[in-house]
């Protein structure tokens, strides 16, 4: 099954450039260096999947001229991936009908907390619409029309520090952000994978995301044909961290695409 992955952005809860920073990264002409807030676009069976929906989710979508979104997946409700929802409005200026968005259940209710007028009064005039669903396994997003398959999403439970949270696997392509641990039965959900996108936030280790090494080797336990790593710092610098790494190994960049199948 192809599938077309478009990295919207690759950076940590801050972004990159980081207010009022002048570090060589931030300061740095590569526009690889410039890194918004981590999400995904993931295309195939004719459906266009949106993963998370941070707060430079407008910019994102401008930028690759997206027109419209078929179903919405949360990885976990912190609001560098969160705080975009409201900015699917315009995708309902011509159609009202509802998008779904999936979640796991601890995030469901914290996204009825803290967007109540999308998830349960609907108040606000020309709300975006969206219907939420709680993640209990695989399931299937609909196609668009009767005719048109269907496309079944496989989520992977990982932590993120003590958090639960859910990366994807849609046919051969992986994605898991912002988790430091990875279950033994979620290892196995991801068998056979041509392209695994992992969290990767610095050298240094971190209590809740993978640093650079730890992503290295749990991705060689996963074994994927190619790894890209994300959600980065500013302690990064593209060109000359990404020479470094093993080969089969890249770091990500924002507008980056890659397809499997």
């Amino acid at each position: 099954m192809p599938v077309q992955v478009t990295l919207l952005g690759t950076g940590t809860s801050t972004g990159i450039p980081v207010i009022g920073c002048s570090c060589r990264v931030c300061l740095s002409p590569d526009p690889r260096d410039k890194r918004l807030r981590c999400s995904c676009l993931v295309e195939s069976e004719g459906l266009t999947i949106l993963i998370d929906a941070g707060p430079d989710f407008r910019t994102q979508a401008i930028r690759e001229h997206i027109t419209g979104i078929d179903a919405v997946l949360i990885t976990h409700h912190h609001f560098d991936h969160i705080a975009g929802l409201d900015d699917l409005r315009p995708f309902f200026f011509q159609n009202k009908s509802a998008i779904p968005c999936y979640a796991h259940p601890e995030t469901a209710e914290n996204l009825k907390e803290r967007f109540s007028y999308i998830f349960q009064d609907k108040s606000y005039p020309g709300v975006a619409n969206l219907d939420l669903y709680e993640i209990d396994g695989p399931f299937s997003i609909p196609g668009r029309y009767e005719q048109q398959s269907s496309l079944k999403v496989t989520p992977i439970p990982a932590f993120h520090g003590s958090m639960p949270v859910l990366g994807f696997r849609v046919g051969n392509f992986a994605y898991l952000t912002d988790t430091n641990a990875i279950p033994e039965p979620s290892l196995q959900l991801l068998n056979n994978l041509e392209v695994l996108i992992i969290d990767a936030l610095r050298h240094k280790p971190h209590r809740s995301h993978f640093s650079i090494s730890e992503a290295i080797s749990i991705s060689n336990r996963i074994n994927p044909n190619h790894t890209y790593f994300t959600h980065m710092t500013h302690g990064l610098m593209h060109a000359e961290e990404d020479e470094q790494l093993p080969e089969s190994f890249s770091f990500a960049y924002d507008g980056l695409k890659v397809k499997t199948g």
